[in-house]
């Protein structure tokens, strides 16, 4: 691959991961606006933005700091 391929690329990957962190924080703020926050939890459990779900898994806003 040329440097102008390696590049295009680049910028290209950049540009797509600025797009996925903005429709992240718009999901974060929607969520925190309905006042509930996603975890990581394997059972997909929703909990308030402070909350801690069953299964100790934090709230996507405390894992951030958002509260």
């Amino acid at each position: 691959m040329s440097g102008k391929q390696r590049f295009v690329k680049s910028k290209e990957t950049k540009e797509a991961q600025k797009k996925s962190e903005a429709e992240f924080i718009e999901f974060l703020a929607n969520c925190l606006d309905e006042g509930c926050s996603p975890t990581r939890c394997h059972e997909g459990c929703p909990v308030e933005p402070d909350g801690v779900c069953p299964h100790g898994f934090k709230s996507i806003a405390l894992e951030y700091g958002l509260n």
